[in-house]
């Protein structure tokens, strides 16, 4: 106990996390590559269940695959140079991206994916490296037509899915079980 009062305002201010990693993503960004701590923070952010994969990989490893992602031109190879780390999967790589570079990336994630397939505008539900390019272009071109980043519309994409997908579990929240039928 008397060490979490010691350092209260420290674990205070690191309650959101996501606040912390993008304002600092940009000068990882401009740096060229993660470093392993850099690595760690936007992936177990991400995704926990993973992080013992995660760990596996070398500074090296990290390094030369986010150098070579953050140098490279080719949306998919971009994504798919996050991937050959180990743990990292398609919408951990987007995160590494997104937090990086908000502006011009988005997180692709399930609730974005199930919101498009909602409003028509994509049919498929398989994240890989050739669905991420389109979502990316579907993301980019809402950012554009509104004048937000990738981030903002791929923020308001999960959004809708909380709140207009989500009703079908409206009495698990309001009661603490569900009362729909054939559950």
């Amino acid at each position: 106990m008397m060490e979490f009062e010691e350092n209260i305002e420290v674990y205070i201010d690191n309650y959101d996390k996501e606040k912390h990693l993008f304002l600092n993503g940009a000068e990882w960004f401009k740096k060229g590559w993660l470093d392993k701590s850099e690595f760690l923070e936007i992936c177990l952010w991400k995704s926990r269940r993973p992080k013992r994969f995660y760990e596996q990989n070398s500074i090296k490893e990290i390094k030369e695959f986010t150098q070579k992602a953050f140098a490279e031109n080719n949306e998919k190879t971009k994504v798919e140079l996050l991937t050959n780390l180990k743990g990292v999967s398609i919408p951990t790589a987007s995160a590494i991206l997104c937090v990086t570079n908000s502006i011009k990336y988005p997180i692709i994630d399930i609730r974005c994916v199930e919101t498009l397939i909602d409003l028509k505008l994509i049919s498929w539900n398989n994240i890989n490296s050739n669905s991420w390019v389109e979502y990316l272009k579907i993301v980019r071109e809402l950012a554009k037509k509104h004048n937000k980043t990738a981030r903002e519309i791929e923020k308001g994409l999960f959004a809708y899915n909380r709140i207009k997908l989500d009703k079908q579990y409206i009495n698990l929240y309001k009661y603490g079980t569900s009362k729909r039928k054939n559950v």
